[in-house]
């Protein structure tokens, strides 16, 4: 499976939440869902790291030509989702250390940021503090069931 690094963050995160099956956004008509209910009922799926768009982002809406076209406002800086996506997926590649030209398996990538996760913070530097920090736990909450820890 090709997935952008935070991707897999969000999955271990939301499943962190409480979420065990992941249901279709009929919304954007991506393949988050079936990403997740993958990646938590085999921790041993093989995983590619990209900044461009991966399994997930394939069938969505906001899809053009390869590029996320979702406009974002949110943070200074980055006017579309795919630019501030990219930076984040580029943040978590050389805060965790991990590289796009080699495979992990789902829970070998979980231990790696799991290890590393205080990093977190480098990575969504432009959000509130507080938002990042319920990022942080909910990760960790995820990743210590996920691993089985």
């Amino acid at each position: 499976m090709i997935i952008k690094p935070h991707h897999f963050l969000d999955i271990i995160k939301l499943y962190g939440a409480g979420i065990e099956h992941f249901v279709p956004d009929t919304q954007m008509n991506h393949d988050f869902y079936k990403a997740a209910n993958e990646i938590i009922s085999n921790p041993q799926t093989i995983l590619i790291l990209t900044k461009e768009a991966d399994d997930i982002c394939q069938p969505c809406i906001k899809l053009k030509q390869g590029v996320c076209a979702d406009p974002l406002t949110k943070y200074c800086g980055f006017s579309l989702k795919d630019d501030y996506n990219k930076a984040l997926d580029q943040r978590m590649l050389e805060q965790f250390d991990l590289d796009e030209t080699t495979q992990y398996s789902a829970t070998e990538l979980c231990q790696i940021i799991y290890k590393n996760i205080e990093k977190i913070f480098m990575v969504w530097r432009e959000e509130e503090k507080e938002a990042v920090q319920k990022r942080y736990d909910l990760f960790c909450i995820g990743a210590k069931k996920y691993l089985g820890l």
